[in-house]
């Protein structure tokens, strides 16, 4: 099935909240007292480090978020979290309602508002992987042990007593980690209206944490966003738990987008464009990336559809199993993928 009618949208109204790896096509516009009609469309494409659509595509990624996605709406939908999802369209469609974005930074958003994005990003960590930002944060001073919640320095890689959350903006050039102060304050929430957002969020999380510990994975950390309908009731936008949006483990082996990132970062072209960015030339966009070697594209896609098929409990592409993958990977790795 090809793309939808109607208007494709691809970073220009809907902006951050497309990324570069889904389309949007807007059936019906959202207005201030009706939420509008769309269908995501899920491509093979992938973004690392902000950079844009990157040279290869995945086959098969596509659908395989877009599945997991609808699964976890599904799921959490019985267990009484509202979201935009309508209906599963086809194998990388999927259809949605629609809330309006609104720009705080320029005056757009005001208090007692209904049916809009809220401008913010929460995330939700069980564990803090070497490098963290948490970690760069703490010792900065740039956040605290208490308001993160921690009782005591947590160790790289360790399972953390209790989840913690960070919430950061969403519709602004660069991210910005905030204070939930701040973040009700500019998304226009009242405190019971950021509680009950925050509360969902761990709902999701540990919905999230006892699938993937079903399927033998350890469920490190991730990201929600949300809106608020006409009405004012919270409503779980966008997409979650798939292995673009949240970090997958596997015996301390990375099952997610994260295994992308790993490769660029042994690339002279992940130097390039840290430099162009801390030079000020934007998110990189100066030096093109180098295409994916062939086995880890062939590695990737099977992580993908191998994820997919143990964790909707239905066979697509008949996938290797995800130990099998990870296997292949360790060994394809010694080999620098050759």
């Amino acid at each position: 099935m090809g793309k939808p009618k109607g208007t494709v949208l691809k970073q220009k109204i809907w902006g951050e909240l497309m990324g570069s790896v889904k389309d949007l096509a807007v059936k019906k516009p959202a207005s201030e007292k009706e939420m509008g009609l769309g269908v995501f469309h899920f491509t093979d494409d992938y973004s690392v480090f902000d950079y844009g659509k990157m040279p290869d595509i995945i086959p098969h990624k596509g659908e395989a978020l877009c599945r997991m996605a609808a699964y976890n709406f599904e799921r959490l939908g019985k267990n009484g979290i509202n979201s935009h999802f309508r209906k599963l369209v086809s194998g990388n469609e999927m259809e949605v309602n629609l809330a309006r974005v609104l720009y705080p930074q320029r005056g757009e958003l005001k208090p007692g508002m209904g049916n809009y994005l809220i401008p913010l990003e929460v995330i939700y960590r069980n564990s803090l992987p070497e490098g963290s930002s948490v970690f760069k944060r703490l010792q900065s001073g740039q956040t605290t042990m208490g308001q993160l919640g921690l009782k005591r320095m947590p160790k790289p890689g360790e399972m953390l007593d209790a989840p913690i959350m960070d919430v950061s903006t969403k519709l602004e050039e660069t991210d910005r980690y905030l204070a939930w102060k701040e973040a009700a304050a500019i998304s226009c929430l009242s405190g019971n209206e950021t509680e009950k957002l925050k509360k969902t969020a761990l709902k999701v999380n540990d919905f999230l944490n006892k699938r993937a510990k079903k399927i033998g994975l350890e469920h490190a950390d991730g990201k929600v966003e949300f809106a608020l309908d006409p009405k004012r009731r919270l409503v779980l936008v966008d997409v979650c738990g798939t292995l673009d949006e949240d970090r997958f483990l596997l015996h301390d082996f990375h099952i997610s987008k994260q295994v992308l990132r790993d490769y660029y970062k042994t690339t002279p072209w992940y130097a390039v464009i840290e430099k162009e960015k801390a030079d000020g030339k934007g998110k990189g966009n100066y030096t093109v990336p180098p295409k994916l070697p062939p086995k880890l594209l062939e590695l990737v896609s099977n992580m993908y559809k191998s994820v997919t098929e143990a964790w909707i409990g239905k066979k697509i592409w008949g996938a290797p199993k995800i130990l099998e993958v990870a296997e292949e990977y360790k060994r394809a790795l010694e080999r620098g993928f050759k």
